[in-house]
């Protein structure tokens, strides 16, 4: 079957949209662990700590391009904003994440003495990113047309190539910005093929865009942006001071060691994600008893999930993290587990941050990263400084911890709201 008539298949589109979403997902999340494995082989260490807080500060610019926008466009049933509103404003938001990031970057090098090839790769990483951002609005509105199986066989199959053709690169040239080229211009290529092939399906009347609604919806996805943009910080806070106080070395052992705390986030999501939908249903019909206890077993579930890995990684993590990244991790055991501490609250800071929403205290949310990330900004590089890899890792989970007490406050007070009316 041709590459686009596998796209737009149609016989099975909620089992596509399940199947392919869940592949694309999982291929995104781990796009940074299979990079950095056999970035690790072939280079080294340095390497891997050039790529590990290039990838950090893609990510976190990537949260200006994507703005928040895309539940907010999925959920636009009424159609409120047209396409082209949306494709304006992500035109908008990827100008301002493409200065912004080139401006940090090349801030950052000059204050922390970069060598150029480090600063040209954090450039092209950032570049790399802007694809993810452009895309993104199209797949938000094949899903909004409920084509999500389209979306996300097209991200599935670019995430796969640029995975495989940066690895290709990296052992035939032995050369790590060679291969991030190479790969963000064959990310950039197989994003507008897709786009050209898939965008055709939906014959959608031809709109202009409406300049007010553009700043309308660039005002109402603010709060979202802003509490995406503060979280990432937040959760890559000891990433930057290592970068500002430590060496590259320490920083690709650090990005080695957080890597488990990831996959208790994603098992955490794969488990509350599918009863976001009941505890709406609950929560409007107004059954708050049921609707807090399952909040309570939720967390419950949570808890139980960081103990296993805690528990695994006492046992196993050392010896598997050190061979999958070809490292000796073994002065670092503290640190692992005392992240995955930290992984338990990310993933319970997460299960508030959605349930806060279903009882529409949203907007306070963003002030809890505000004050959390003012905190982080404040303490970060003299933490690290003063007490290296261990600072970091206790540092992680204080942050995460500060977030999960405001979010507990603040889903109290929600609560409390609801019942006193």
């Amino acid at each position: 079957m041709k590459i686009k008539e596998f796209l737009l298949d149609d016989q099975h589109i909620d089992r596509d949209s399940f199947l392919w979403n869940m592949i694309g997902s999982m291929l995104m999340a781990f796009q940074s662990v299979i990079m950095l494995m056999i970035l690790t082989r072939v280079l080294g260490l340095v390497d891997a700590g050039i790529f590990t807080i290039a990838f950090a500060n893609a990510n976190l610019f990537l949260n200006i391009g994507k703005y928040g926008m895309r539940n907010f466009q999925v959920s636009d049933v009424k159609k409120q904003f047209s396409f082209a509103d949306y494709k304006i404003s992500r035109i908008i938001t990827v100008i301002a994440m493409l200065l912004t990031s080139v401006g940090y970057t090349l801030y950052t090098a000059y204050e922390n003495d970069y060598s150029a090839e480090k600063t040209q790769i954090i450039i092209w990483m950032c570049l790399f990113k802007i694809v993810d951002a452009a895309e993104d609005i199209y797949h938000g509105y094949y899903q909004q047309e409920n084509r999500l199986d389209i979306a996300s066989k097209c991200l599935a199959l670019r995430m796969l190539s640029t995975i495989l053709v940066f690895s290709l690169g990296l052992i035939f040239f032995k050369n790590q910005l060679i291969a991030l080229i190479i790969s963000t211009i064959l990310t950039a290529f197989l994003f507008l093929i897709f786009t050209k092939w898939t965008i055709g399906e939906f014959h959608s009347p031809s709109v202009k865009c409406n300049k007010k609604n553009v700043r309308l919806l660039l005002k109402l996805c603010f709060p979202l942006f802003a509490g995406a943009f503060l979280s990432f910080y937040i959760g890559n806070a000891p990433k930057y001071a290592i970068d500002a106080t430590l060496s590259d070395e320490l920083q690709a052992c650090y990005g080695f060691i957080a890597m488990p705390v990831f996959v208790i986030g994603l098992l955490n999501s794969f488990i509350f994600n599918p009863m976001l939908y009941k505890m709406t249903q609950l929560w409007d019909s107004g059954k708050v008893k049921k609707f807090v206890a399952q909040t309570i077993l939720q967390s419950g579930i949570v808890f139980v999930i960081t103990i296993i890995c805690i528990g695994g990684a006492y046992l196993l993590g050392i010896p598997v993290l050190s061979w999958l990244y070809n490292t000796d991790l073994s002065p670092y055991k503290t640190e692992l587990i005392i992240l995955l501490l930290g992984g338990g609250f990310l993933g319970f800071s997460g299960l508030l941050n959605a349930f806060i929403t279903i009882i529409r205290c949203q907007k306070w949310i963003m002030w809890g990263y505000v004050l959390i990330a003012i905190l982080a900004f404040i303490f970060s590089n003299p933490i690290v400084e003063m007490y290296g890899m261990l600072g970091a890792s206790v540092l992680y989970t204080a942050l995460m911890g500060g977030l999960c007490i405001i979010f507990v406050l603040l889903f109290i007070y929600g609560i409390l709201k609801y019942k006193n009316k």
